[in-house]
């Protein structure tokens, strides 16, 4: 039987969904269009959402490593080949369809680091895949897994090793810039390190690795988080109440997000406490099709925008119900289309090197 934890896609469907009409505003913007001015669209909205997929995946593919541990070892092989069929087929035809669709001719060095899945690395260094920007978080994730499942066969300690990572990580840009500033280092020099440090969230994903070894081990420092009713759904919404709200600080407000939202992963896939449903129809539909709608998105809105600017420009509550409805609706059908018709052989290989 195919292992399944509760809840997480209600978490991946509200993830695909606020990055898409975060990036509604940010098109918006650049065609002067007015934008909803809300501080969760304009600080926590898109770019969290992202936090949450990297929380999610750390917490879900940690958990499967360590089953599989249990059962014999892990097979790097294996857990390759499942990366390979389940992200790089859509990621190569996003790359493909994108360039085609908008007319775009990537630079040598941005071609050159996206086939090689670095689009994160291209993002920082400001070269990268214009015609699809959002492929950078697909980067951040393939190069944690890179290491991820070696670490975990390897290394007994896995709780002191990603505590400590998870700190060092994301005190080291601080710390390089500080020492930066006294070496007198250009300004545009500093500001690439944030950007590079900004493009490999590695520390975000470890913090839900660090929950998944936590829950596994049956850790006692966990068990406070979901032990009575109502702590453990006030941690559930606790990083949603924030985001909606808009709450950030001036630093590591990415890092608290992939805390709280690691615990609220936790909390509500694995406690029998958890009182909130995110397993209804809707969400396991959006859910089961998010990659698709996160990699999809950002074509349909520039083709949207591009083609149908001089009517979005009259700015009306019709325009606007006119300009989400379809730019979400197109999305949807085009996901929905695309899980079914290409991503769906490549997931059945994926099963072929399943460890469950």
């Amino acid at each position: 039987m195919r292992f399944h934890l509760r809840g997480l896609d209600g978490f991946r469907a509200i993830a695909a969904t606020v990055v898409l009409i975060s990036h509604f505003e940010s098109f918006k913007i650049d065609y002067s269009l007015s934008l909803i001015n809300i501080d969760f669209f304009k600080f926590t909205g898109g770019h969290t959402a992202v936090t949450l997929f990297f929380s999610l995946s750390g917490f879900l593919i940690t958990l499967l490593l360590l089953r599989e541990k249990e059962k014999s070892t892990i097979s790097l092989k294996k857990f390759y080949l499942r990366r390979i069929f389940r992200v790089w087929p859509l990621y190569y035809f996003i790359l493909l369809v994108s360039a085609l669709l908008l007319a775009y001719t990537p630079s040598l060095p941005t071609l050159l680091l996206c086939l090689s899945i670095f689009p994160n690395i291209a993002h920082a260094l400001t070269i990268g895949w214009y015609a699809s920007p959002i492929i950078w978080s697909i980067g951040v994730e393939e190069q944690f897994y890179l290491f991820w499942p070696l670490v975990v066969k390897k290394i007994k300690s896995i709780v002191p090793f990603l505590v400590l990572f998870f700190i060092g990580y994301s005190l080291l840009p601080h710390v390089i810039v500080f020492f930066a500033n006294r070496a007198g280092v250009s300004f545009e020099n500093k500001i690439l390190i944030e950007r590079i440090f900004d493009n490999l969230k590695f520390n975000c994903m470890a913090v839900g690795s660090l929950f998944a070894v936590l829950y596994y081990n049956k850790s006692k420092y966990i068990r406070f988080l979901s032990s009575k009713i109502f702590v453990c759904n006030l941690l559930i919404v606790l990083p949603f109440m924030l985001w909606a709200w808009g709450f950030h600080i001036p630093y590591f407000t990415s890092e608290l997000y992939a805390l709280l939202f690691s615990i609220s992963i936790l909390n509500i896939s694995t406690s029998d406490n958890a009182k909130i449903n995110l397993d209804n129809g809707l969400f396991k539909f959006l859910g089961k099709i998010s990659y698709g709608i996160y990699m999809y998105h950002w074509v349909v809105l520039a083709l949207l925008f591009k083609y149908g600017i001089d009517y979005f420009k009259i700015q009306s509550i019709e325009s606007n119900a006119v300009l989400y409805s379809t730019g979400i609706i197109g999305t949807i059908i085009i996901a929905t289309l695309s899980y079914h018709l290409f991503e769906l052989p490549f997931l059945k290989l994926k099963e072929k090197y399943s460890s469950e």
